[in-house]
């Protein structure tokens, strides 16, 4: 066999083994794919703490009713309401009120999630998540999208 025969065979296997991996991407971030009016927005977080509904409750939620800008939703214990207007990216919550009902538990977590709709100055989505924003830029509450059967 000829020795150079022998080292093209070995180049050409050696070749064949090596890991082809993918260019690398630069992360881009995540396009808005859920609507702003009219989307049920549930709340994750609410000023900096992680929310979790329990298994035999209501999930605290709102939507932003296209028609008349009225925002309606549950708030833990209560049924909730009140107006908005929009600008842009801007966004403020006015006349907002609810039922008056008592409940055992979720009246700390329904009143801060309450208050602040009074702080809330700007909104933002990405992918199928919603900030509500103060004039800051400090995230007051984030929610997921979910969507109607």
């Amino acid at each position: 066999m000829r020795p150079w025969l022998g080292l093209l065979a070995g180049a050409t296997l050696a070749a064949g083994c090596t890991e082809h991996l993918p260019p690398t991407v630069a992360e881009t971030p995540a396009r808005s794919t859920a609507a702003l009016i009219n989307t049920y927005w549930k709340l994750t977080e609410l000023d900096g703490a992680r929310v979790e509904t329990p298994a035999d409750a209501r999930e605290i939620h709102f939507v932003l009713h296209g028609e008349g800008q009225r925002v309606a939703g549950f708030s833990g214990c209560n049924r909730m309401m009140g107006s908005y207007v929009l600008d842009g990216d801007s966004i403020k919550f006015a006349q907002m009120g609810g039922t008056m009902m008592a409940c055992v538990s979720g009246m700390d977590i329904e009143r801060s999630f309450l208050a602040m709709f009074s702080r809330v100055a700007r909104w933002e989505i990405s992918g199928e998540t919603l900030r509500l924003l103060d004039t800051e830029g400090k995230t007051l509450g984030r929610f997921e999208s979910r969507y109607m059967k």
